[in-house]
């Protein structure tokens, strides 16, 4: 059920985009225009499905309407009458709302992650926040969607009970026996989906969770410089047990303790980058060297691939086929000014070209 939905999403996208006629029809019935899912996108999931789930009742007419049009193919017609077959089913029409409420605060979350801004404590938090939320709403979740579905079941007269034919026979005198509701088996691959959610989710942040609680003791300055905290010297050690060839943990520990010293005369600072900056401002790389460093691995620990794959981004951006011959460095160099690219805004590039013009230059003059 779980793998034939997302198909079924796939090819309606598909029936609408391969013809230029159907497309504009449906853009005059949904205000949100149809997306495709795509394998390495998780936000393209709830694009997907969203104005699929918006839009039913407009999917449907349209469908119904297509698949007796006499102008169209028969091809098309055969085609949309599948395609509407398809969704009138009880397992897609519950799954329908079941994954916009799985999908929706899992969008919300991911986009998080990608920003710029976000640390791996807030991060380690969300993902907790979001764990808690389907082992306490998963039941909710369920109900909730299964009511929907038969409300949509009821409303286009869609049939939910199981039927298996029999041969008739002196013990049965009836060509069919009526089964469970088929809304037992659904509801059972919904809760088998949203274990292997919880427990997908356990496994593979358990990184992120380790990470924050060894020593994202630093990212709380408050915390950590103006409240006097009990195990802080055993954090500091366990600070040490990760980065032992950078850090010592009792010298980091007596700097910190050095550093609240100084900072009670001073206005308070509210960031990891705020007590590097206060840090650097001595001048000196010998004044607070463990913790100096501290902050900058901590500062550099990056919560997602956002990056890399903006990286790659610009790599096929900058390596185009009238470029096939550019070496490496070159490529890197480039890669760097385009990524950097607010760093350079205050660069001059006509004197940078006439510098390189001048030095290059093997003309002689006469």
């Amino acid at each position: 059920m779980m793998v034939s939905f997302f198909g079924v999403i796939d090819a309606i996208y598909a029936f609408f985009a391969g013809s230029t006629e159907r497309w504009d029809h449906l853009k005059n019935c949904l205000s949100l225009t149809l997306k495709y899912e795509s394998e390495t996108r998780w936000s393209s999931r709830i694009e997907a499905v969203k104005p699929v789930y918006l839009f039913l009742e407009e999917l449907i007419t349209l469908l119904d309407t297509i698949s007796h049009n006499s102008k169209d193919t028969a091809t098309t017609r055969s085609k949309a009458q599948i395609l509407l077959k398809r969704i009138l089913q009880p397992d897609f029409l519950c799954l329908l709302c079941f994954w916009v409420y799985i999908l929706t605060p899992i969008d919300r979350v991911q986009k998080r992650l990608q920003d710029k801004k976000m640390n791996f404590h807030e991060a380690a938090l969300d993902i907790k926040a979001l764990e808690e939320h389907f082992i306490k709403n998963g039941s909710t979740i369920i109900s909730e969607a299964i009511e929907n579905g038969k409300i949509s079941c009821s409303k286009w007269n869609v049939e939910t009970e199981k039927r298996k034919r029999f041969q008739i026979t002196k013990e049965v005198d009836q060509e069919r026996i009526k089964y469970p509701s088929l809304f037992d088996d659904i509801k059972t691959q919904m809760e088998e989906a949203i274990e292997i959610l919880i427990q997908e989710m356990s496994e593979r942040f358990t990184r992120l969770h380790d990470l924050d609680n060894k020593f994202g003791f630093l990212l709380n300055v408050k915390q950590l410089m103006y409240i006097e905290t009990e195990n802080l010297e055993e954090q500091c050690s366990t600070f040490e047990n990760f980065y032992y060839d950078d850090v010592n943990g009792k010298e980091l520990y007596m700097e910190i303790c050095d550093c609240k010293a100084l900072l009670r005369t001073r206005d308070v600072l509210n960031t990891p980058l705020e007590l590097l900056e206060f840090i650097v401002s001595f001048g000196d790389e010998n004044v607070f060297p463990n913790l100096r460093l501290a902050i900058q691995i901590l500062l550099t620990v990056s919560v997602s691939i956002a990056s890399c794959e903006r990286s790659f981004s610009k790599l096929k951006l900058i390596l185009t086929y009238l470029r096939a011959t550019m070496n490496q460095n070159r490529l890197n160099d480039l890669a760097i000014i385009s990524i950097e690219e607010k760093s350079n805004d205050p660069t001059n590039f006509d004197e940078l070209i006439d510098t390189f013009s001048s030095l290059k230059a093997r003309k002689v003059l006469l």
